[in-house]
C-alpha cells in the first residue's frame, strides 16, 4: 500500500458477506417497515433522472439508445417506475441486486404495477454481486450509459464499496454517467447531537467518526457512510471525475413523516441529509 493513501483506507474488521446478505435477505421482507427509503419520495427519484430545467445536462435522454443500471435496486420500485415516467422510450433497464430475496420481491411488485409498467420489455431484474458485475456479467463492460445509485455502497467493508465503484465504472462507456445518492457519518453525528431521540448514539458507540463508521443496533448492521473527502477519494481511485457533489436534503414530508416513524425524531428542522453525486467516467479502470 502507497503510505499516501493510509488516511483514506479504513482497516478491515473481516465481516463476513454472507452476514450482511442473510441481514438484507430478512429486511427485504419487509422493507418499508424497516428501512427508511429514500426513493418513495418522487421528488427524490425526479433528482437522479429529469432535475429542473436548471439542471437539464443532467436530465437521462429518452432514447432507446440509452442502457441503465441500477446496482443494489433492493426491493423496492419507486425509482424504476419513474424513469419509465421521464423515458419511456429508453433501451433499457437492468435492476441488480446480492440478494435473491430482495429481486424476488421487487419482481413481484413490478408484475403487480399499475398501467402499463409491468409490460414494459425493456427492464428486468437479476441476483448480481456488485463486487463482481464484471465477472458475472462479462458482456457488460463497457455497456451502459447511465448508473443509478441510491444507498448501496454501504457495506461494512471499505475494500467491498471501493470495488463497487470500480466495477460500476468498468461497466459504463466511456463518457457514461453515475448519479446516486450517498450518507454521510456527519448526518448521523449531527442528528446525534440536536436530537434527544439520537442523543445515544454518541455514547453506545454506535458512529466511529475516524473509520466513517455507523453500527445500526437495531438491524445489527455496521455500515460506511463516508465523509466527503474519503468519497471524494474514492471517486477518483475508481476514474470517474466529478460533475457535482452537494447535500440533498431530505425534508419532504413523505420522507419526515417516515423518519419520524422509524426514528422517532418530529421536528421540523431536523431532517436526514445525503450527498448527491454525478459523476462522469473519465478511463477505464483496469483490475
Amino acid at each position: 500500500m502507497n503510505t499516501k493513501d493510509y488516511k483514506w483506507v479504513i482497516p478491515s474488521r473481516l465481516a463476513s458477506q454472507s452476514t450482511e446478505k442473510a441481514v438484507w435477505d430478512k429486511e427485504h421482507e419487509d422493507y418499508s417497515k424497516n428501512v427508511f427509503s429514500l426513493t418513495q419520495d418522487p421528488e427524490v427519484c425526479q433528482t437522479l433522472i429529469h432535475p429542473s430545467s436548471q439542471f437539464s445536462e443532467f436530465n437521462i435522454p429518452d432514447s432507446p439508445e440509452i442502457k441503465v443500471l441500477i446496482p443494489g435496486c433492493g426491493s423496492e420500485i419507486y425509482l424504476q417506475k419513474a424513469l419509465f415516467k421521464f423515458c419511456p422510450r429508453i433501451g433499457q433497464v437492468c435492476c441488480t441486486d446480492f440478494s435473491q430475496t430482495a429481486i424476488d420481491v421487487a419482481i413481484k411488485k413490478w408484475q403487480q404495477a399499475d398501467g402499463e409498467a409491468k409490460l414494459n420489455s425493456q427492464i428486468f431484474f437479476e441476483t448480481v454481486d456488485s463486487t463482481q458485475l464484471t465477472q458475472e456479467k462479462p458482456d457488460w463492460i463497457e455497456f451502459f450509459d447511465y448508473i443509478l445509485v441510491v444507498n448501496s455502497v454501504v457495506s461494512s467493508e471499505d475494500a467491498i464499496n471501493r470495488q463497487m465503484l470500480k466495477e460500476f465504472s468498468t461497466v459504463l462507456k466511456p463518457k457514461g454517467k453515475l448519479y446516486g445518492f450517498f450518507p454521510s457519518i456527519f448526518e448521523s453525528l449531527e442528528s446525534a447531537y440536536l436530537s434527544t431521540h439520537q442523543a445515544f448514539l454518541l455514547t453506545d458507540g454506535s458512529i466511529n467518526l475516524p473509520e466513517s463508521t455507523f453500527y445500526d443496533r437495531k438491524a445489527n448492521v455496521r455500515q460506511i457512510h463516508y465523509t466527503p473527502l474519503r468519497l471524494n477519494k474514492i471517486f477518483k481511485e475508481a476514474g470517474f471525475e466529478k460533475l457535482s457533489f452537494e447535500i440533498y436534503f431530505q425534508d419532504s414530508e413523505i420522507l419526515m413523516d417516515q423518519i419520524e416513524e422509524l426514528e422517532g425524531i418530529d421536528d421540523p428542522d431536523i431532517c436526514p441529509w445525503e450527498f448527491l453525486v454525478r459523476l462522469e467516467k473519465k478511463y477505464l479502470v483496469h483490475h
